[in-house]
């Protein structure tokens, strides 16, 4: 963690976080900085020295190449960095091009329409959900917020879990090997048997559900968006308080989420009955 003083013990963390940092292009330690930043919101040279495992010379360096690029800022009473508005700028230009967002977002707001619950679009990188848009009833008194660009393990969110479904069983043996198996709570999936067994019961069903496995309280139902045979794009979930997405509603629940990505993906171009 960033924070006034240096971390403990880190002297030697220093030693070799330098000596593997000094590999590193002056684009990928640029780079590196720009993620840190986003992590921490802002700081000074020193905590990003400290954090990187960079020079501070080298970060000074580099702070001001960001800085004259306008990717950075400093504020003039901290001295603290932050990023700046072009990366808001970038952004936009990426969702511009992501067609997918504006093929899902009618059948998503007609979902919120037909549930009263909030309504998210995911995309998957490597082993990862990435949140991408939502959108949330706005009459409802308690409303589920899942931040735009948060990322998730696949084996415990709904999104994530229908992914995993579509995944052959030795892709999906390859990604438990390599996973962070965190318990975020008591019901998240801690062992692969359970793991295949829940894969097994959503390719039956056509939807997967996360019943309290990344928070207490708050389930998830989710199918996935394809754009042909063999392209997954993301998937579709609903999500909301478990005193209202009930075990006995995930049923109803599942069909209007299954049915929702069925349109989504027809509007993408692809049909089952495609060759």
């Amino acid at each position: 963690m960033v924070g006034a003083g240096l971390p403990i013990g880190y002297g030697t963390d220093r030693t070799l976080r330098e000596a593997n940092m000094a590999k590193l292009s002056s684009l990928e330690k640029g780079l590196r900085l720009v993620e840190i930043i986003a992590k921490v919101k802002s700081a000074g040279l020193r905590e990003l020295a400290a954090e990187s495992g960079f020079p501070p010379s080298t970060v000074h360096r580099l702070l001001g190449i960001l800085t004259a690029c306008h990717f950075v800022t400093q504020d003039a009473g901290s001295k603290k960095y932050r990023l700046s508005l072009k990366f808001l700028e970038l952004g936009a230009v990426v969702r511009e091009d992501l067609d997918v967002i504006a093929v899902a977002r009618p059948h998503m707001s007609a979902l919120v329409e037909a549930t009263s619950e909030t309504v998210n679009l995911a995309f998957f990188d490597s082993t990862e959900v990435i949140y991408v848009d939502q959108i949330s009833n706005s009459n409802s008194l308690l409303r589920m917020f899942t931040r735009i660009g948060t990322r998730a393990p696949l084996h415990c969110t709904g999104v994530g879990k229908a992914r995993l479904a579509g995944m052959p069983d030795e892709l999906v043996a390859e990604y438990w090997r390599s996973a962070k198996k965190q318990p975020y709570t008591v019901n998240t999936i801690m062992d692969e048997p359970a793991l295949k067994k829940e894969l097994q019961a959503i390719r039956k069903l056509g939807y997967a559900v996360d019943n309290e496995e990344m928070e207490i309280g708050v389930r998830c139902v989710a199918c996935l968006i394809r754009q042909d045979r063999a392209g997954i794009v993301g998937a579709v979930s609903i999500s909301g308080p478990s005193s209202r997405l009930t075990r006995d509603g995930m049923a109803s629940f599942g069909e209007l989420v299954r049915q929702t990505a069925g349109r989504i993906t027809a509007d993408l171009g692809y049909t089952n009955n495609q060759p």
